[in-house]
């Protein structure tokens, strides 16, 4: 007996632990406090505000902020602001501006070029011719080459005919453009459900926290009968000093279950790229909907809505313009040329002068030692491996939904369960009590039915959590980032 209630000591305390560590939560049953709404004025002139102080950051105005100065949110508008606030989606984002950059350059490429040069020349030694001078007069010396030279010239080119390269890799660059964006679109994704996911874990220690403390509460209580029950000579010493041992482990595991709200707090402070100072309080929001449809439907719409696929459907695109482009290697090219020129010179017998010309110029390559077949070779095969990568990310996405989906189904089963053992735990702890006051039961059994009690609701936090994070999870698994405002009033 005794063997077998220390084991269940054991396993709730393991998990407690385990389901701290987990940093994900269930949201508090609890009315949310009043919210103020974000005061629009500035602060008042010379009114020194913290960095970690709501009113320096900027506040959207679906974020709250209590009497107290927290920062109010829900895991909603946490996987919200994470999308729009995140360094690392802020990041993906600069990707799309250079993106364009490289499509401006694509364009460029048969565009007219003007181009201007110049040059200042400085020569020696410098030939002269000296000449003899009439009867009386000096000879003269004359400066036969120039002892400096400038020259500028302005030179232009337009492309009239490149085979179809140019407009391949303008094709190639705009399809650039819409993978950034993609990227950008995955991001958003991963950080609004991690946020999210950080937002309910926040919940979820409080909800284990509140958990742990009503064992304190309930240990206290059973203290407090042990020793009254020693004074009457009912029980023996040890009974109280064992009740005072539990109540001691019951404390530290509250302990431990208060710095889980605070380390999964740092964690969403990080998400949102907020100071690890800004004070956050999480509400409960409204339980999520399921998504409407059955499952091979949400397959279908996953398929179609998840930037991975998206992306994955892009790059065989860029695969299949880079097969044209290889196969166009060797195709002619035709430009348009022309140049001015005009140079002068400092001295001597060189004179002023100015030549232009305008051409055009063909190219051809006609061997290339197998470069080309090479090449085309090379973009065969990066076709065949994007089109195996399309149908692997339709794969993942198709896998993720279902694993999504079952969860849902298990934890639904799952609170079925623990709500019947938490009604067992309750009518267990309820015997022992009276058991223990009527002197026919150790007070080991009283801990041990507080414990199993403990564990009970433990377990229904755990199974009402599992299912609204795995409908969030469904929901992402979709590609939907976020919960539309109207769907969270509908919810209420």
């Amino acid at each position: 007996m005794l063997r077998a209630t220390g084991m269940a000591r054991v396993l709730w305390r393991a998990l407690l632990l385990a389901s701290l560590s987990m940093a994900v939560a269930l949201p508090v049953h609890a009315q949310a406090p009043d919210v103020n709404p974000v005061p629009d004025a500035e602060p008042a002139a010379g009114t020194v505000v913290a960095t970690d102080a709501p009113e320096a950051i900027g506040l959207p105005p679906y974020v709250g902020v209590s009497d107290s100065g927290e920062l109010i949110l829900t895991p909603e508008t946490s996987a919200r602001w994470a999308a729009e606030r995140n360094t690392q989606v802020r990041i993906q984002e600069e990707t799309v501006p250079e993106a364009e950059g490289r499509l401006r350059q694509a364009d460029a490429a048969d565009g007219l070029t003007v181009g201007l040069s110049g040059a200042a020349i400085f020569m020696g030694p410098v030939s002269e011719v000296t000449l003899p001078g009439g009867e009386g007069e000096e000879p003269a010396t004359f400066q036969v080459s120039p002892d400096q030279q400038y020259q500028a010239t302005i030179s232009a080119r337009k492309p009239l005919y490149t085979g179809g390269r140019s407009g391949l890799g303008e094709d190639i660059a705009r399809e650039g453009i819409d993978i950034a964006r993609a990227g950008t679109d995955i991001a958003r994704l991963s950080v609004s459900q991690g946020a999210r996911t950080a937002g309910y874990g926040v919940l979820r220690a409080v909800q284990l926290a509140g958990v742990a403390a009503a064992q304190v509460t309930a240990i206290a209580e059973h203290v407090s009968n042990a020793e009254a029950l020693e004074e009457a000579g009912v029980v023996a010493h040890f009974d109280v000093v064992q009740a005072r041992t539990e109540l001691a482990r019951a404390q530290e595991q509250l302990i431990t279950a208060q710095t889980a709200i605070e380390q999964t707090k740092a964690q969403l402070r990080q998400l949102l790229a907020l100071p690890q100072g800004c004070p956050l309080q999480i509400v409960d929001p409204p339980p999520p909907g399921m998504p409407a449809g059955d499952l091979p439907e949400i397959i279908d719409i996953a398929q179609a809505d998840r930037p991975e696929v998206q992306t994955s459907a892009i790059a065989l695109r860029i695969a299949e313009l880079n097969r044209k482009l290889a196969g166009r290697s060797r195709a002619a090219s035709v430009a348009l040329t022309g140049s001015y020129s005009r140079q002068s010179s400092g001295a001597g017998l060189s004179s002023n002068d100015y030549n232009w010309q305008v051409g055009v110029v063909a190219e051809k390559p006609i061997l290339d030692g197998g470069r080309k077949r090479g090449e085309v070779i090379t973009a065969d095969a990066q076709v065949a491996q994007a089109e195996l990568g399309l149908q692997q990310a339709q794969e993942r996405v198709a896998l993720e939904v279902v694993q999504a989906w079952l969860a849902v189904q298990e934890a639904e089963e799952r609170i079925v369960t623990a709500n019947q053992g938490l009604v067992e735990a309750r009518e267990r702890r309820r015997m022992a009590q009276l058991r223990y006051r009527e002197g026919l039961a150790a007070g080991i059994e009283v801990i041990d039915a507080d414990t199993a009690l403990a564990a009970a609701e433990a377990s229904l936090v755990n199974a009402e959590y599992d299912r609204q994070l795995a409908v969030t999870r469904l929901r992402s698994a979709m590609g939907i980032t976020m919960a539309e405002p109207q769907q969270e009033v509908e919810g209420q």
